[in-house]
């Protein structure tokens, strides 16, 4: 990771210190979580779970080298190992608590939601094929 990428990171985490400092650190951001409106959890390839040794993506995952809690925020820095059986990498991720208690994943810019909170939608039922 580049110099440039982890200043960014660790200056926005500054900028939220600054203006959140009643929010406190908890062990919220182990859970799996799914992109925000996606369906629910059941063949999503978009769920990623966090566990305090590792986060598993599709396809991808990444032992935990570190966790840093961020003091006075829901924030927590991650630097990981990760690897897709092909290659392996050092990544760092911040997550954010958000208010709705939806989860914010920097650098992707990414907003997830909880897999117990992603239901079906009352009254959507499985497209079917007309043609069929």
């Amino acid at each position: 990771m580049n110099q440039k990428r982890r200043s960014r990171i660790c200056w926005g985490a500054a900028v939220l210190l600054l203006l959140s400092p009643a929010a406190s650190a908890e062990e919220w951001w182990k859970d799996s979580f799914a992109a925000e409106g996606s369906s629910p959890c059941d063949n999503n390839d978009s769920i990623v779970t966090f566990t305090d040794k590792a986060e598993e993506m599709w396809e991808v995952g990444c032992s935990l080298d570190k966790v840093q809690k961020i003091g006075g925020l829901d924030v927590i820095i991650l630097d990981m190992t990760c690897s897709d059986g092909e290659s392996t990498d050092k990544r760092r991720e911040l997550l954010l608590k958000l208010e709705d208690n939806k989860v914010m994943r920097y650098p992707q810019r990414q907003v997830l939601q909880r897999c117990s909170e992603l239901k079906a939608k009352p009254g959507q039922a499985p497209e079917v094929d007309p043609s069929q």
